[in-house]
């Protein structure tokens, strides 16, 4: 079974609109290299988003390993997540 989870960014992220919309789409991206074998998420999406991501196509057994490098790269761009990864 494949599962996917929707990354939300909050309101609350401080600075200015065009700097937050830069550095979610510098997580997304690097994300979207850095998944691997442990998802999904196309280019074409990270480089648009605003405000959420979705990352696709990951079995259960890889799902702690998806959500540790999600959280890695949130605390590493700065970026608070409305979405609970636990």
């Amino acid at each position: 079974m494949t599962r996917q989870i929707k990354v939300s960014f909050n309101e609350s992220m401080g600075g200015d609109r065009n700097s937050n919309i830069h550095r979610i789409r510098n997580f997304a991206e690097e994300l979207s290299l850095s998944l691997g074998d442990l998802g999904s998420l196309p280019m074409e999406q990270a480089d648009s988003a605003i405000d959420h991501v979705v990352v696709v196509h990951v079995k259960n057994r890889k799902l702690s390993r998806r959500k540790a490098l999600i959280r890695q790269l949130l605390e590493k761009h700065m970026i608070a997540s409305d979405t609970e990864l636990q």
